[in-house]
């Protein structure tokens, strides 16, 4: 079985690209179906289909960029916990909004991680006004 820092990079990758896309379809299937999203200034979000609607929002109509920067993976067993940091870049090259996070990951049957648990806060607030928020990585923050 893959190591969970090896799964949780890869999964990055792919939450970066698909956040350029405007993918959150791809983001969504990154969660278990009893995940939680838990952001700032708002209840947390229950449950992989309603995660899925709130990426649809933050990720806005494609184009802008996230970068992930993992820090810390600890893995015991099907869990691991992961702390790390994110910006995100708009086409102009702003930065609408930047953060750091810790994720929780739960390994599934099948041997894949997805995220369990999410939680993010801002160093710069998502700016207002047309400017999309960034993310959680989560991604697989």
């Amino acid at each position: 079985m893959r190591k969970a820092r090896e799964a949780i990079a890869e999964g990055y990758k792919a939450f970066e690209q698909a956040y350029y896309r405007d993918d959150a379809d791809t983001i969504g299937r990154m969660y278990t179906v009893d995940a939680e999203l838990l952001v700032p200034e708002a209840p947390t979000i229950s449950g992989r289909v309603a995660i899925t609607q709130v990426w649809k929002m933050i990720v806005g109509s494609g184009g802008n960029t996230v970068r992930v920067k993992i820090g810390e993976v600890q893995e015991s067993g099907d869990w691991a916990y992961e702390v790390g940091t994110f910006t995100a870049s708009a086409p102009d090259d702003s930065v609408p909004n930047a953060g750091k996070y810790i994720v929780i990951w739960k390994r599934q049957a099948d041997g894949e991680w997805w995220i369990h648990r999410d939680i993010f806060n801002w160093d710069i607030p998502p700016v207002q006004a047309g400017v999309q928020q960034g993310p959680t990585p989560s991604a697989p923050s």
